[in-house]
C-alpha cells in the first residue's frame, strides 16, 4: 500500500460534534449469532465521507483527519495506515455492507475516539524486559540471546521516559530470571500505571518473516488474534477473561504500534493483534506487549545489534508512550501520521 505524505491532525483529543458521547449507540442485525452495523450507519456516526468508495471487496473511507481501508472477509484493516487486526471481518449481506459490533466498540472506536476512552492519568511506567537468566528467550543463528536485547532496550527506553518527567519501574535490571507470575504481581501490587513488556522475535525455521507488531489484551468472550481453535473453530471464548481496560489496551497498542513503525523506516508493520500472554492476561491495569523484531531475520538481527538503531527503536516507542499519557492526562498535542 502507498503511503501517503504525513499530515498535522488533532483527532485523538478534539470531539467532533456528536463524537463527543459517551458510547456509540446503533442498530444491530445478527448474523450467525454475531452482531453487526450497517456500513452506512458506521459512517455517518464517525463522520467519514458518505461518498466513500469500493473497489472490489475493498472498502476505503476516509474523513478529514482519518483514513480506514477495509477489506470484505477479511480481518486485516489499516487506521489512518497503521495494520490492525478485526476479530470478525466485514461482510456483505442482503446488498449491504455489515460491520462487526464488536469490532467497532473494542478495536476501532478507542482508536477513532481516543478522547472517550476513560481518563487513567500516566505518571509511572513499569518496563518489562522480557526472559533472562535461565531463560534466554529467542536466539538467532549467531548465538544473538533475546534476553540481552531486551534488557538492553528496556534501560534505553527507561533513560527517555526519565527525561521526560515520567518515574520508571523495572521488572529486572540485570540478567536475572523472573517468573511471568511475578512479574504481572510486581505490576500490580506497584503504583505503576502502565506496563510495557519488551520482546524480540523468531519465526525459526522460516527467516522471511521481519517487523514489529503490538500485543494487548484479547477481550473476554473473543479470540486471540492467532487463535489455533479460531482456525478450527472450536473453543469456548466466551469463557475467557479479559479486563476491565480493553479500550485503554486498544489505544497504548495503537499508540506504541504507530510511532513504532512511523518512526523507523526500516521495520515492516505487522500490525496490533491480541494475545492471551501471561504479563498481559493478569496485569490489572493498561499493559502492552512489543515484539521488536526477528531474530531469525538475518537482516533484521543485524539491525537489532546496531546500538543506533535500538535507541531509534526507543525513542519511537517512547513517543507512542508519550502520545499515550497525553491523552490521559488531557494534555495538548500535535500527532504527525503516516497514511496508506
Amino acid at each position: 500500500m502507498i503511503r501517503l505524505p504525513p499530515r498535522v491532525i488533532w483527532f485523538l483529543l478534539i470531539p467532533l460534534s456528536r463524537l463527543a458521547s459517551a458510547e456509540p449507540v446503533f442498530n444491530t442485525v445478527t448474523v450467525n449469532g454475531r452482531n453487526y452495523v450497517n456500513l452506512a450507519d458506521f459512517v455517518r456516526f464517525y463522520q467519514f465521507d458518505r461518498k466513500w468508495r469500493q473497489n472490489g471487496p475493498n472498502l476505503n473511507l476516509v474523513s478529514k483527519y482519518r483514513h480506514l481501508q477495509l477489506r470484505l472477509n477479511s480481518r486485516e484493516c489499516f487506521c489512518n495506515g497503521i495494520k490492525l487486526w478485526l476479530n470478525d471481518p466485514p461482510l456483505e449481506s442482503r446488498s449491504s455492507i455489515l460491520m462487526p459490533e464488536v469490532d467497532i466498540r473494542r478495536t476501532l472506536d478507542p482508536i477513532l475516539r481516543a478522547w472517550a476512552v476513560p481518563r487513567r492519568p500516566v505518571r509511572t511506567i513499569m518496563i518489562d524486559p522480557g526472559h533472562g537468566g535461565e531463560d534466554r528467550g529467542a536466539s538467532s543463528r549467531n548465538g544473538t540471546h533475546e534476553k540481552n536485547l531486551t534488557l538492553d532496550l528496556a534501560n534505553r527506553v527507561k533513560r527517555l521516559l526519565k527525561e521526560a518527567h515520567f518515574r520508571i519501574l523495572m521488572t529486572r535490571r540485570s540478567d536475572d530470571y523472573v517468573s511471568l507470575e511475578d512479574r504481572a504481581e510486581m505490576f500490580n501490587s506497584s503504583k505503576a500505571d502502565l506496563f510495557v513488556s519488551l520482546h524480540m522475535n523468531s519465526a525459526k525455521p522460516n527467516p522471511t518473516p521481519r517487523g514489529i507488531e503490538t500485543y494487548c489484551l484479547t477481550p473476554a468472550g473473543l479470540s486471540s488474534t492467532g487463535a489455533i481453535r479460531r482456525r478450527w473453530g472450536i473453543g469456548r471464548f466466551d469463557e475467557e477473561k479479559g479486563n476491565r481496560f480493553d479500550t485503554q489496551n486498544m489505544l497504548l497498542a495503537y499508540l506504541v504500534q504507530q510511532k513504532a513503525v512511523s518512526g523507523i523506516s526500516e521495520a515492516e508493520d505487522r500490525g496490533i493483534k491480541r494475545a492471551r500472554y501471561l504479563v498481559l492476561k493478569n496485569a490489572g491495569k493498561p499493559a502492552v506487549l512489543i515484539e521488536a523484531g526477528f531474530l531469525s531475520n538475518s537482516t533484521e538481527e543485524k539491525r537489532l545489534l546496531d546500538p543506533k538503531y535500538r535507541q531509534k527503536l526507543a525513542a519511537s516507542i517512547v513517543e507512542g508512550l508519550k502520545l499515550y499519557a497525553a491523552i490521559m492526562n488531557r494534555q495538548g498535542f500535535k500527532q504527525k501520521v503516516k497514511r496508506k
